[in-house]
């Protein structure tokens, strides 16, 4: 689960610099000591100019504790090393989110919002002390315009760090990791071997990690729940409406023109038989980083595995 700052909790509440150190150093040791949990504690890049003190911002309050390390480490994290959700900002047509009359937007309770519609699973971490109505959770956050809400989007919302450090799942650390951890978990999958070449030139993102293994989750639940003459039984059907149907699917077809323009591309080496080829324009679609991971289907009668040929950036750039 990825974890993203709430803005709004940095409003000036802190006594001093002091009770501002307290609130820190407990995801400062997280961070320290889960590397997989460092990388899903996401801040803005603009946090640290808010107000922490009556008199300071956060930045200035952190240079003025007398703790070289915590000065360090936090200077570290929120000016210089994120990781940063604007970084990597997940795209939404229609941009605009609110807690309340509160336009956040362009806050990291704002990007939760964006990556919780794409499929992510996020939620929000508040420092005590401010507004009374951040701290419910989860947050009510509407997207749209107050008077023509599109989505009312529930995100988790948490002010202690024990809540973060339960979570159990260690996200992968590289390209490598994601292949071996997907192949022994997902058993009716079949990989191409040439997915460790695709995936190679591109810089490992943990985030687009993430999804592709949620989505290579949901293409092993099908094969679960595929009856031996290769139909769906109920809750694979469930699964197929919930995640293959509507505007916003997880996984969809090519239009015909990308078919026509990228058959070549999107034809694979069969992992099973050699000297064949599969045309899989059916493909996943992992939004953060635009990936995506096409896989055979529809399948041959009477085969319950699904092959998966391709993990790699959009294949039908033009």
């Amino acid at each position: 689960m990825e974890w993203h700052i709430n803005d709004l909790s940095v409003a000036g509440q802190f006594r001093d610099n002091a009770s501002l150190q307290a609130a820190i150093e407990p995801l400062l040791r997280l961070r320290n000591t889960r590397p997989d949990l460092r990388a899903r504690i996401f801040c803005s890049n603009q946090l640290y100019l808010r107000q922490a003190t009556g008199a300071d911002t956060l930045m200035k309050a952190i240079s003025s504790v007398s703790d070289r390390n915590f000065r360090a480490l936090a200077i570290r994290w929120f000016a210089n090393g994120g990781p940063f959700w604007e970084d990597d900002r997940a795209l939404n047509a229609d941009d605009l989110f609110y807690l309340g009359d509160q336009d956040v937007t362009n806050q990291g309770i704002g990007e939760a919002s964006r990556r919780i519609l794409i499929g992510v699973n996020a939620g929000s971490f508040s420092f005590e002390g401010a507004a009374t109505y951040i701290y419910a959770n989860p947050l009510l956050i509407k997207h749209g315009l107050p008077e023509e809400v599109l989505n009312e989007i529930l995100v988790r919302n948490v002010t202690d760090v024990e809540e973060i450090a339960a979570e159990p799942d260690t996200p992968p650390v590289s390209w490598e990791d994601m292949l071996g951890k997907a192949s022994l978990k997902f058993r009716r999958l079949i990989f191409s071997e040439q997915i460790a070449a695709q995936l190679r030139p591109s810089p490992f993102h943990v985030g687009v990690a993430r999804r592709s293994t949620e989505l290579l989750g949901i293409l092993d639940e099908i094969a679960v729940h595929t009856l031996d003459d290769g139909s769906l039984d109920e809750r694979g059907l469930e699964i197929l409406q919930m995640h293959f149907v509507g505007e916003k699917a997880a996984f969809t077809d090519e239009s015909p023109g990308n078919k026509r323009d990228f058959e070549n591309e999107m034809t694979f080496d069969d992992p099973s038989q050699r000297e064949s080829s599969l045309f899989c324009p059916w493909h996943g679609k992992v939004k953060i980083g635009q990936f995506r991971i096409h896989f055979e289907w529809p399948r041959p009668v009477d085969q319950k595995v699904v092959k998966v040929l391709y993990i790699g950036p959009k294949i039908t750039k033009h």
